[in-house]
């Protein structure tokens, strides 16, 4: 048997037989699964010049960011049940430095529309509406978007962290392209679309019976 498959199984059996209570989720800066070092947001500057859109990704961290398990938690309220046993990771943000963008035509808004996916053979890849720590996880829907190729999302110009979620080791990454529009995400004419990839890893099998350990330590101290 796969050896993802039997980490993966041992680890559904842990979260069925000991008792976990319930957190609210970690917020976008802390979805980091790998080195301490790389915590913290990396937004996409989104910019409008001339009719051209800009984007500038910040970095650090570094690129792909790692995802974080969610296996043997119990995420409050129900609406982030949806990071409960797969990999999650929200660092990748929307950000406009000067504020929202004032070059917008009557009527325009910024649109994000996914436009391609990489992942394992397999794989469930998905996408939460998150948003932002000032207005609060309470206003966040934790609704599915980019649900496929050709979705759209409309932006209002805040700061925003979605969650990306992954229910197998490995690498995944999004596109997408960034352009306005009207009110019903119809593109604008006149102007120039921008793109960019969201990137993530997952651990790997060797590195999955030391998540599996540290995941049965965490679950005994919750006894």
């Amino acid at each position: 048997m796969n050896l993802r498959i039997i980490v993966l199984a041992l680890l559904t059996v842990l979260t069925t037989n000991f008792p976990v209570f319930a957190e609210t989720p970690p917020m976008p800066p802390n979805t980091n699964g790998g080195d301490p070092t790389n915590d913290g947001m990396k937004h996409i500057d989104i910019s409008l010049t001339g009719g051209v859109v800009g984007l500038i990704a910040h970095d650090p961290p570094a690129s792909p960011v790692v995802m974080r398990s969610g296996f043997g938690f119990d995420f409050t309220p129900e609406k982030f049940d949806v990071l409960e046993n797969v990999y999650f990771n929200a660092q990748h943000g929307w950000l406009s430095p000067g504020g929202f963008l004032v070059e917008l035509p009557p009527g325009g808004s910024i649109w994000m529309k996914r436009t391609g996916v990489t992942q394992p053979v397999g794989s469930t890849f998905n996408v939460y509406e998150g948003g932002n720590g000032a207005e609060g996880m309470a206003a966040w829907t934790m609704n599915e978007i980019y649900a496929s190729d050709g979705d759209i999302w409309q932006w209002d110009g805040a700061m925003q962290h979605d969650y990306f979620t992954a229910n197998l080791p490995g690498s995944y990454s999004m596109s997408f392209e960034v352009y306005i529009g009207d009110s019903n995400g119809n593109p604008a004419s006149g102007f120039i679309a921008a793109t960019t990839t969201f990137q993530f890893v997952t651990p790997e099998p060797a590195a999955l019976p030391l998540a599996l350990l540290g995941t049965m330590g965490l679950l005994v101290r919750r006894r």
